[in-house]
């Protein structure tokens, strides 16, 4: 195996693969579309020819099959129906396996056989499709016509569909006096009505022409053929050509067959194009055009001019690398800005090296910024299959695909938003026959979007639903010992709803493949921690639920807000600050065990005193200059503000996962500067007050 070849095959094969996927999908919703099947054939096609320089055999003979399949759908000689958008989608996923194989250095092992043999099967006809017999598959357009030989007589039937010069279909028949020999001429060419009706039976049976019925059909008593005979069909069909090429341009979909056409011309001349059978369609389809090989190779250099890939880890790096320089120049600001006597050579120097090092910033960052359509794109088959299991009816609207957010958060997001869209088919959205009875339509909406807002981006899970029942999660926490009655009874409606996120709850009495086990959601509140956002959850019942996730628009540099307590400096992140405001005694209030504070007349914010949590002594008003932080979910007071300031945040990693820092920084000063968590922080609190209580 060529590991140069392997590096650059494994990131188009993945690009491929989620592409076919992508336009799977989208077939199912429109079976009808030439350019969907042929740019899911292309994926296979491409994928199948990179595994052969590769000499992974079982992929390429996987894609090979899949190739097949899709070649059939393509030239429109088989429907396109579930069961193959099923098959498809399977053999996809059989692909990322190998994939993944591949990318361990392994040669991929063979795909499930089972599977493959309904490939193989599908691709010839074998199966039941949708409005199609368990029959012979029908011509393929563009092939030439195969005679019809009864075991029973000497002659030979040929049969083909052509067109007109007035543009109708028809049927054309003609007998062959014995296999092999030359074109008959005269009164041998004719043939009686009863034969021409006999070979319409033989092809389409009574039914409208298009469905096909066996090839025993054509003749009184069935026989096997011998592998050289079916050779020969081959080769009447194909030539020396692989199935689906053809000579013409355009393939095309006929109308119902019309008139009989008049003989044509004689044996020696080319026999004209000819057309499949194909099921009659209500109105015109659009034509699908083969490209030309040349336009592609016109159009690679392009691409090739305007695309560089490159290695993650080399755009990690040179991030690190700006991180550095980031640090340097809080450093070169300090320094300038403590000067006894002011320079204004150094100020003017300090100034242009902030504006350099804010452009290279924000150029590297745009480096590393992907569109949440990476995020999004597994989503419609999540939805699709998980919606047939539980047998509900579900419309997917995605929206902000071209939102850009670092691609360490669309990484990090893919396992939690899959969580997330399971949920809420599993527990939020009802069924059909449920939401008819509610007056709401059979058909629910799940919404999935981001939306940029200012420094952050938002992602966002809604549904159309039943809600969240707060009293029935309540109850079911207590059930599960999650938490105490005497704790259920202190808690807020917000921090009721935020038991789905606690590790090991769920609401179903039974673990299915689905749900049950009480990981999913607290997956997702541990991503969004560790990659410092906040999660929102919002619901009313009957109506639905809406979970949303913020996160900052880069995770390399991290904007901070300096405090003071006491002696020591901490730092924390401006995202998660909403104001400061001074603190006023008369405001703090005792409420079920926990200090408060009444922001306005009626809204108050749990209190978390720094002081009592990291220097285990609380700091006292009056004697102790005291200033406060409020975040989204509380009040931290301090001894001071000191100021902002651009940060790199550095992993502790000799720390416990479960601790109340984001990381470390390097100051302005040169000083390292614990980075605090303010939602592990108010978490801890609150626990710290319920135990006092």
């Amino acid at each position: 195996m060529d590991m140069e070849i392997l590096r650059d095959y494994l990131p188009e094969a993945r690009e491929l693969l989620e592409k076919a996927q992508e336009d799977s999908l989208r077939l199912e919703a429109d079976p009808g579309n030439d350019e969907i099947l042929a740019s899911v054939f292309r994926a296979f096609h491409t994928l199948k020819g990179g595994a052969g320089f590769l000499d992974a055999d079982h992929l390429v003979d996987w894609t090979h099959h899949l190739e097949d399949l899709l070649d059939k759908l393509r030239s429109h000689s088989l429907p396109v129906t579930p069961i193959m958008i099923d098959t498809i989608l399977k053999g996809l996923d059989v692909i990322d396996g190998m994939l993944r194989e591949l990318a361990q250095g392994d040669n991929p092992e063979p795909g499930p056989a089972d599977l493959g043999r309904v490939i193989q099967d599908l691709a010839a006809g074998r199966l039941p499709v949708a409005g199609i017999p368990t029959a012979a598959p029908t011509a393929e357009p563009g092939a030439a016509s195969a005679p019809i030989a009864c075991a029973d007589t000497d002659a030979i039937l040929l049969a083909r569909q052509q067109r007109t010069g007035d543009g109708r279909t028809g049927i054309y028949v003609e007998r062959l006096p014995e296999r092999g020999a030359d074109h008959p001429t005269g009164k041998a060419d004719e043939i009686t009505e009863e034969e021409f009706e006999a070979t319409l039976d033989a092809l389409y049976g009574n039914r409208a022409p298009g469905l096909v019925d066996s090839a025993e059909a054509a003749c009184a008593a069935g026989d096997e053929i011998s592998e050289d005979e079916f050779e020969k069909v081959l080769d009447a069909l194909y030539g020396d050509k692989a199935p689906g090429i053809a000579d013409a341009p355009a393939l095309r979909r006929d109308p119902p067959p019309g008139p009989l056409l008049d003989p044509v011309s004689a044996a020696g001349d080319p026999p004209p194009q000819l057309h499949g059978v194909m099921p009659p369609d209500p109105a015109p389809t659009p034509t699908a055009v083969l490209a030309p090989p040349k336009a592609a190779a016109v159009t690679a250099p392009e691409a090739a001019e305007t695309t560089l890939r490159v290695d993650a880890v080399r755009l990690d790096a040179v991030m690190n690398q700006v991180g550095e320089l980031v640090l340097l120049r809080n450093r070169l600001a300090s320094a300038v800005g403590s000067l006894d006597a002011e320079n204004e050579d150094m100020a003017r120097i300090a100034r242009e090296m902030d504006l350099t090092v804010n452009d290279i910033q924000n150029t590297v960052m745009r480096l590393r910024m992907q569109p949440c359509k990476r995020l999004f794109q597994q989503l419609p088959r999540v939805v699709r299959d998980v919606s047939r299991q539980l047998g509900k009816e579900v419309k997917l609207v995605i929206e902000g695909e071209d939102v850009e957010i670092d691609k360490t958060v669309v990484d990090a997001l893919s396992g939690p938003m899959t969580h997330l869209v399971r949920n809420s088919l599993d527990h939020g959205i009802e069924g059909p026959d449920e939401r008819a009875a509610a007056g709401k339509p059979r058909t629910a909406t799940l919404r999935v979007a981001a939306v940029h807002l200012g420094d952050k981006v938002r992602i966002e899970v809604s549904d159309d639903g039943k809600g969240i029942d707060r009293q029935f999660v309540t109850q079911k926490a207590i059930d599960k010992g999650v938490i105490s009655a005497e704790q259920a009874a202190r808690l807020s409606e917000q921090e009721t709803l935020e038991l789905i996120f606690r590790p090991g709850f769920s609401t179903k009495d039974r673990a299915t493949d689905l749900s049950g086990r009480g990981v999913g959601m607290d997956v997702v509140k541990e991503t969004a921690r560790k990659l410092r956002g906040r999660l929102d959850l919002q619901t009313r019942l009957g109506q639905g639920t809406s979970i949303a996730m913020e996160f900052p628009l880069t995770l390399a540099v991290l904007p901070v807000l300096y405090l003071r307590l006491r002696r020591d400096i901490y730092a924390m992140p401006v995202s998660s600050i909403e104001s400061l405001i001074d603190v006023n005694e008369t405001r703090m209030h005792r409420l079920n065990g926990r200090t408060v504070y009444r922001i306005d007349g009626a809204q108050v914010t749990p209190v978390v005193d720094l002081g009592a949590m990291l220097h285990h002594k609380p700091l006292v008003p009056g004697s102790e200059s005291i200033e406060g932080v409020l975040t989204d979910r509380g009040l931290f007071i301090v001894s001071e503000v000191l100021g902002n300031e651009d940060s790199v945040v550095k992993p502790i990693d000799f720390l416990a996962d479960q601790n109340w820092y984001q990381g470390a920084t390097i100051s302005g000063k040169g000083s390292v500067v614990l980075i605090l968590d303010p939602s592990a922080l108010i978490a801890a609190a609150i626990a710290d007050m319920e135990g006092a209580a």
